[in-house]
């Protein structure tokens, strides 16, 4: 019998291990995480277990986090700074495990930078509000205030791998603004931009029960996700199925799903229609198509049709 074929090593190759109340956790079971591309193996990161998840959720649930807005605000504007300055090697990362092209990743890169600034700004923000009660007959001389009061909770996140950085970063940075706790579970396929930029926060100052990281096997692991009874929030980017299977385990915590679009092209008679195909073109089939915003249908005026299906 012939030995089975094992994909080569890439020479950046880079295992890794979870992120776990300020430890490097491993378990002895690897999920190797390979370049699309080119098929080598660019990495491992731990195959977790039952066990792994719910000792996350056991150090996320009464850590009590006591940053000011003013202290999330700078960490994330920190953070960003970072990033700016390796946005090389982070591209290169995500290049290396996605197989997006080097450009791409530039701009991903860039967009986690504005996802991190823009956080940072709406941590500063108070939205709270007055009203006055005397606008009818039946009001009284008196003003109602209110204030915008935030999750405060352990929040469990499950990203999908087509944009591995900047779907990550549209997660964790928004707990952070709102002083929450994250559990993070990033696809197996790729996971290690997640742990590249968990590791960023913490150089940035962010105390490491704010933002945890476990690898693993979905079917092993996320039931413990959604169920686990120290979890407030559940909040998932994937396809529809999944988002209706998280929905019917949540039970009465919260859940925030981005789940498929339904994405059209719009094309009026009075279109560039050389503009118009060459942009259908590329919204449908950029990153392989492997997007929750690619176009799905077109739909085109009907003077115009038979020169835009040209």
């Amino acid at each position: 019998m012939s030995a089975v074929a094992r994909a080569p090593r890439s020479p950046r190759f880079r295992p890794e291990a979870m992120r776990i109340g300020g430890e490097r956790v491993t378990t002895g079971r690897e999920i190797e995480v390979l370049n699309p591309w080119s098929g080598e193996v660019v990495g491992t990161v731990p195959r977790a277990g039952v066990e792994e998840v719910r000792r996350a959720f056991a150090i996320a649930r009464p850590y009590r986090a006591t940053l000011s807005r003013h202290e999330r605000s700078s960490l994330l504007l920190r953070a960003a700074a970072l990033l700016r300055t390796r946005v090389d090697e982070a591209s290169d990362l995500i290049t290396m495990e996605s197989g997006l092209c080097k450009k791409d990743t530039v701009y991903e890169v860039g967009r986690v930078c504005d996802v991190l600034t823009f956080s940072a700004m709406e941590a500063l923000r108070d939205d709270g509000q007055s009203f006055s009660c005397d606008l009818t007959p039946h009001g009284k001389n008196r003003r109602v205030f209110t204030r915008r009061d935030p999750l405060l909770g352990v929040i469990s996140a499950i990203t999908p791998f087509n944009h591995p950085m900047n779907q990550v970063a549209h997660k964790v940075a928004p707990s952070v603004a709102t002083n929450n706790r994250m559990v993070l579970k990033p696809t197996e396929k790729t996971p290690l931009s997640a742990l590249y930029l968990a590791d960023l926060l913490y150089e940035a100052g962010l105390p490491p029960e704010m933002l945890q990281v476990v690898t693993g096997d979905p079917r092993e692991i996320a039931d413990e996700l959604i169920t686990n009874e120290h979890v407030d929030l559940v909040t998932f980017t994937g396809g529809v199925s999944v988002g209706k299977y998280i929905a019917s385990k949540a039970g009465y915590r919260r859940t925030v799903l981005e789940l498929g679009g339904n994405d059209p092209v719009i094309v009026m008679e009075d279109a560039d229609i050389e503009e118009a195909a060459s942009l259908a073109a590329q919204g449908s089939y950029k990153n392989s198509g492997q997007r929750c915003t690619a176009v799905k249908r077109m739909l085109v005026h009907e003077k115009v049709a038979d020169r835009f299906v040209e």
